[in-house]
């Protein structure tokens, strides 16, 4: 089952890293939790009394101003002892070719790795003020590793990494394991059928609008379909899952609910329909997911009734959604899907440009900064969206293609998952020339890598 892939498994792995830190703050141990459980693969322990940690034998990190041999030293910057949110961004430096935050002029790494893995898996930087799109979105413009041009590399997961690597020359008896590089594959279904179970008014007036702009193409392929002489171009859930399931691809889908509404335009979400795809699917493994509509966000009570027509046609016992629009508002949006019972998050990337949103290919818990804790919910990021290159930057399949092995390449490097986003329409080559084919292509080469 895919959603197993995002478990962490500790058992069999004995290893523990113990950390001196005078305090012991939530904001530590969220971010303790994600590079050494979710990351690296081993255990942790806080160690706050400093006479306890220096009779320890074993592997030891000193997180304090306080200068303790026979450990590593990583001096804190503060950030992880506030209890609040100030509007100071990080400043930048750079060694090795890769960006780096949070200066430590006296700590074996160079920088406060703990402080620079919080304030981007955190989120930090969407709860600070910034400058919203015109879909009021956290974009790449507002992206501090945008601006600074390394929103495609994993940063985070390169620091991680470095921290291992440094563990490892420190310790030449610990057991750290070797990270595997996943691929995962999501499709947002912001429409069930082009042509199909739409109802006379709709088939009429797209109709219309095929004469209008002399689409010769689409109107015959629209009547074929409507004709049962051919098959509806946004029916692929039976290709694609088949390919998948082929392939040992992990496969995600997410179904939008909610329809005649100027950014929501779907099949019926009360048609029996949808129960006859999602079995289809499930048959090959693949997960169904809600994808909560435009204004699910603004409105709660719209998300409500979506996911009980979602329940009502999956019968999906955990539940994963992405944001319709990636629309998401890091204050209310994780605290309504956490409500309303969803499990993990799929909205964490840029609809703009490809890139690491969060600076990391590895999933994350929600770092709730009004109670200060970590919540349930399970943050996956993705980093290529198939509508960032033909919508946003216009770019052809094949230069989508190699910028989509770029990053691959970047994530198997440094451990973690390439999680790519397509919609049903990019398989329609009318739509999208050559996108169509873009997904197997991908894919394939993706497995040889």
């Amino acid at each position: 089952m895919p959603f197993n892939s995002f478990n962490i498994n500790l058992q069999g792995n004995k290893t523990c890293i113990f950390i001196f830190s005078e305090s012991n703050t939530t904001r530590l141990n969220y971010t303790l939790g994600f590079v050494f459980n979710r990351v690296l693969g081993i255990n942790f322990s806080i160690i706050n009394d400093i006479e306890d940690f220096k009779a320890i034998n074993g592997f030891k990190i000193n997180y304090s101003q306080q200068l303790i041999n026979q450990s590593l030293q990583i001096t804190p910057n503060g950030l992880l002892d506030e209890s609040e949110i100030t509007q100071i961004k990080p400043l930048p430096f750079y060694k090795n070719n890769l960006i780096y935050f949070y200066e430590d002029k006296n700590g074996e790494l160079g920088f406060d790795l703990f402080s620079a893995v919080f304030y981007f898996i955190s989120r930090y930087e969407e709860w600070q003020n910034f400058e919203p799109d015109q879909h009021f979105r956290f974009e790449a413009s507002s992206s501090i590793l945008f601006k600074y041009n390394f929103h495609l590399k994993p940063v985070v997961d390169y620091w991680i990494l470095e921290l291992k690597n440094t563990l490892k020359h420190l310790y030449p008896t610990i057991q750290i394991p070797d990270k595997k590089f996943e691929i995962i594959s999501t499709i947002d279904v912001d429409n069930l059928y082009a042509f199909k179970n739409k109802n006379i008014f709709r088939i009429i007036g797209a109709s219309i609008k095929d004469v209008l702009k002399f689409d010769i193409y689409q109107l015959k392929y629209r009547l074929l379909v409507l004709m049962n002489l051919k098959k509806d171009p946004f029916d692929i859930y039976e290709s694609i899952s088949e390919f998948c399931s082929e392939n040992k691809i992990p496969l995600f889908y997410f179904f939008l609910f909610k329809t005649n509404t100027k950014y929501d335009r779907t099949v019926n979400p009360k048609s029996s329909v949808y129960k006859k795809v999602f079995s289809l699917i499930k048959n090959k493994n693949a997960i169904v997911g809600l994808h909560p509509s435009y204004d699910s966000t603004y409105q709660p009570e719209l998300m409500v009734n979506e996911l009980k027509d979602f329940l009502t046609s999956s019968n999906q016992k955990n539940i994963v959604s992405r944001q319709h629009y990636l629309r998401f508002d890091i204050n209310k949006t994780p605290k309504l899907l956490i409500k309303l019972g969803v499990l993990a998050d799929f909205t964490m990337g840029f609809a703009s440009v490809p890139g690491f949103r969060a600076g990391t290919s590895n999933p994350f818990f929600y770092y709730d900064f009004v109670e200060e804790k970590e919540q349930s919910l399970l943050f996956v990021p993705f980093c290529a969206m198939d509508g960032a290159y033909s919508v946003y930057l216009n770019k052809s399949a094949d230069e989508a293609l190699l910028s989509m092995k770029k990053l691959a390449a970047e994530v198997k490097n440094a451990g973690g998952y390439f999680i790519t986003v397509f919609h049903e329409r990019s398989f329609y080559n009318h739509l999208y020339k050559e996108f169509g084919d873009l997904y197997k292509k991908l894919h394939l080469i993706l497995k040889k890598i």
